[in-house]
């Protein structure tokens, strides 16, 4: 009796096996992503400083003029870049409407205006350097003063 209860038990142990599943090692991929935009910056930001056309009676002032002196920005980038300038705004002194007003960016990788000019395009890297100027024409004698003005550069990734 012993021996057919042995032989009843190993009976169902072998039908159990043949009736359960196999398991299989299964994987999975889990993606990840990411974007990384561009970034640029100013940095290193030096005023300039305006001269006069003419000593005596001057209509227009600008950087590159005698007495004047360009200001000066340095650029950081981790993609190519374009940068384009404003006009300049009068910040401060004796107010009037110029004849004419424009704003200049000058560099190794090319020169560009406000007055329509196609941005400077910029390779990615650090420290890249632009001189700005600026030009204000009154067309007629300014009234003295001390005038001030800003341009606005804009960076596009």
């Amino acid at each position: 009796m012993i021996r057919r209860s042995l032989l009843t038990i190993a009976l169902i142990i072998v039908g159990s096996a043949a009736l359960a599943p196999k398991t299989m090692a299964q994987t999975a991929d889990v993606p990840f992503t990411a974007n990384v935009g561009g970034v640029c910056n100013f940095d290193q930001i030096t005023p300039g400083k305006l001269g006069l056309n003419q000593q005596t009676n001057p209509t227009s002032l600008a950087g590159g003029y005698s007495g004047g002196q360009f200001g000066k920005v340095f650029v950081s980038c981790n993609q190519g870049a374009r940068v384009s300038i404003s006009k300049p705004q009068q910040t401060g002194g004796p107010s009037f409407t110029p004849i004419n007003s424009v704003g200049i960016i000058n560099s190794p990788f090319g020169s560009t205006s406000s007055q329509g000019g196609s941005p400077v395009s910029l390779p990615s890297g650090s420290g890249l350097p632009l001189d700005i100027d600026m030009i204000v024409d009154k067309g007629s004698p300014l009234v003295p003063g001390n005038y001030s003005y800003v341009t606005t550069l804009t960076i596009v990734p």
